[in-house]
């Protein structure tokens, strides 16, 4: 299941807390680190601070963009500030242990960390499943990037213990849904064909209402079936508008 998750770091300004994180998730049994665009490249400090996590640095996957590091996850979690716009998708680091690891099962799970300075953009947000937060003193809640990436990767580890005890029959029965679960990548292209069509009949008009759908969608944690029949009744409003215009 820690195979099946990785970190991503958005556009990180400094290659110190890349090694640092990666020193955070070795010691948590996680490999997989991608990152997204990076301010400073892999170097001398990146490796010194890996402390003896180099292998994990030595194969991260560096890409150009978010959408790259996240396409073929069925659960991608961002983390965030409490936004008041985002309560609906609020989590904390040991439920998202327990909703990472469930999904991990049977797909790839992305937990993503935004730039020191300023975190993700509302666009990236968008894009993410659930949204992290960590309930710090909030007279003093500075967490530096390794920090928060260590908490987090504690609580998955946990979870992930906690499932070595359950019953094989429970973990089977968990597998149905997560496994039939719409990709990252899949969701986008949906997103894509529903502006387009909404546009054409009018009914967006402006991008509040492109991103509320968003979070609706999101929230639903559609299912590849689902998806496929919703891209269906898409594609027979498309062809009728078609047959009016003609």
């Amino acid at each position: 299941m820690l195979n099946n998750i990785r970190i991503v770091l958005i556009e990180t300004s400094h290659s110190g807390n890349i090694g640092s994180t990666a020193r955070a998730m070795k010691t948590m049994g996680l490999t997989n680190l991608y990152l997204v665009n990076p301010k400073q490249g892999i170097d001398e400090q990146a490796i010194a601070l890996a402390a003896g996590a180099d292998d994990v640095i030595k194969q991260a996957k560096i890409v150009p963009h978010f959408d790259d590091a996240v396409a073929d996850c069925s659960l991608v979690i961002g983390t965030s500030a409490r936004l008041r716009h985002l309560q609906n998708s609020l989590i904390e680091p040991r439920e998202c242990g327990g909703k990472a690891i469930n999904a991990a099962k049977c797909g790839q799970i992305a937990l993503v960390f935004g730039r020191e300075r300023i975190g993700l953009t509302n666009d990236e947000l968008l894009k993410c499943h659930y949204h992290l937060t960590i309930p710090a003193n909030p007279d003093y809640s500075s967490l530096n990037l390794a920090m928060a990436v260590q908490l987090v990767c504690y609580e998955l580890r946990m979870a992930y213990l906690a499932e070595q005890d359950l019953p094989v029959s429970s973990i089977d029965n968990s597998n149905a849904r997560t496994n039939s679960m719409a990709t990252a990548q899949e969701l986008e292209y949906f997103y894509q064909h529903t502006e387009q069509v909404y546009t054409q009949l009018g009914f967006i008009q402006n991008q509040g209402v492109m991103q509320k759908l968003r979070r609706l969608y999101q929230r639903t944690a559609l299912e590849k079936n689902e998806l496929n029949i919703l891209r269906g009744m898409l594609s027979t409003v498309e062809k009728r508008i078609k047959l009016v215009r003609n």
